[in-house]
């Protein structure tokens, strides 16, 4: 008798973004030189309040509730509650979950239907859709220095039309600022797209996990403008560095009848809960501590200056480079470069990772990745390959942030954009036969 896995699982990659890390580790203990992009973790160190508030509760073992600790949530909710407003706060029930990552998987479960998703979009929502036997429908995106536009005509024809061919479009999951690109939805269009989907039945899954490492500072989110149908993912990965705490938070309106029991049933019958000694320390990130939010605005700062320094850059080489707004990326184009990329054997985005990883121990991602077509040349740039706990000392000493300060802290970034242009210069010309 033979043992098989089942298709769905069998044919599904491993992580691109945790692949990239994985390699880079092991390139570099080898004593290799890499130049990461490929990974976006924040690089700053936990802060000290936050690093205590753990070891204070170290003792702590007991089983907690599905939903999360009580003074977890409490405070959770009053962080947010200037954010998103009493309408929204007060019509929504809160989850404590293991990451954000899980919180999106459990309401692609937890919800009828197929998925709506946005092109470029982070790795991980087509995976799991498809873990879930749900079909994705792309909705085209454009992006410049403006934001990261969704058309409200192009997506109710959209749903329309995957309707008409029998398909069942009741979910769409926005990620604002975005990763892959680093850019923002205005908030002007996050409002038409909320009444949109508000008159077409789609649940709105806002994945909001970057949304405090905004560079001008304004927090945007659908929450306000569809309360009824907007569930909320969010946590303290990003904007605090905390990604192996495992913390993410789900906001679940009470608009969509089921949906918070389907979700702690969901909880209840796979991770139980998280961590105590975690929840309870990560109280203190949620008390809008005076150290805690400086800390948030000195990382964000470092953050703006290192991603839009990578994008000054890469435009001087001739790529299309869009001024990142928010969390940690760029979201390169190589079409100007096209036809003498093709002359030279490279026609895809992965044809262009592949290159500068062989050639130059550059790690990127390839926007096929996020879900773009093969053909189309796009990268997607993480700018956290430095020492987060010096540059963040640098500054806080009152060091100036310019490219002196990238140069002396971040120096890998700036050989980064030295190998872009590498890059250009050698594959970018159209060759020609002697």
């Amino acid at each position: 008798m033979t043992i098989k896995l089942a298709e769905t699982i069998k044919n599904l990659p491993h992580s691109p973004t945790l692949w990239a890390n994985d390699l880079v580790h092991q390139k570099r203990s080898g004593g290799e030189t890499v130049y990461h992009m490929g990974f976006g973790e924040s690089p700053f160190p936990v802060p000290q309040r936050l690093k205590k508030a753990l070891a204070d509760a170290a003792y702590r073992k007991e089983y907690l509730k599905a939903d999360g600790l009580d003074d977890l949530v409490e405070a959770v909710r009053e962080y947010y509650r200037p954010i998103y407003g009493d309408e929204y706060i007060s019509a929504t029930d809160i989850l404590i979950a293991p990451g954000s990552k899980l919180v999106l998987y459990a309401l692609q479960m937890a919800i009828e239907g197929d998925l709506l998703m946005p092109v470029p979009s982070w790795v991980s929502y087509e995976p799991q859709a498809k873990m879930l036997h749900t079909e994705v429908l792309k909705v085209p995106t454009t992006l410049d220095d403006a934001g990261y536009h969704i058309d409200p005509e192009t997506l109710r024809a959209t749903i329309k039309t995957a309707r008409k061919n029998g398909k069942n479009p009741t979910k769409i999951i926005i990620n604002a600022p975005s990763n892959p690109t680093g850019l923002t939805i205005p908030s002007e269009e996050l409002q038409v797209l909320a009444k949109v989907c508000e008159a077409e039945g789609v649940l709105i899954i806002s994945d909001e996990i970057y949304g405090l490492v905004s560079f001008d500072g304004q927090y945007r989110s659908c929450a306000r403008h569809a309360p009824k149908v907007t569930a909320v993912t969010t946590g303290l990965s990003k904007h605090l560095s905390l990604g192996g705490w495992r913390i993410g938070i789900g906001f679940i309106p009470r608009g969509v009848p089921g949906l918070h029991n389907a979700l702690r049933c969901i909880i209840s019958e796979t991770w139980s809960c998280v961590s105590s000694p975690v929840q309870q320390a990560c109280i203190e990130a949620y008390k809008r501590h005076k150290d805690i939010e400086d800390h948030m605005q000195a990382c964000t700062d470092i953050h703006e200056l290192m991603n839009t320094t990578i994008a000054e850059g890469l435009r001087s080489h001739g790529i299309i480079a869009p001024k990142p707004q928010g969390a940690f990326y760029n979201y390169p184009d190589f079409a100007p470069f096209r036809e003498a990329l093709a002359t030279n054997g490279i026609k895809t985005s992965q044809d262009i990772h592949e290159v500068l990883l062989k050639e130059y121990n550059l790690a990127t991602l390839p926007g096929k990745a996020f879900g773009a077509e093969a053909e189309i040349l796009t990268l997607r740039l993480s700018g956290c390959d430095y020492d987060g706990a010096a540059a963040l000392a640098a500054y806080e000493n009152g060091e100036k942030l310019d490219r002196a300060f990238i140069k002396k802290y971040a120096p890998r970034i700036l050989q980064a954009i030295d190998v872009f242009g590498a890059f250009v210069v050698k594959y970018g010309k159209v060759t020609t036969a002697a």
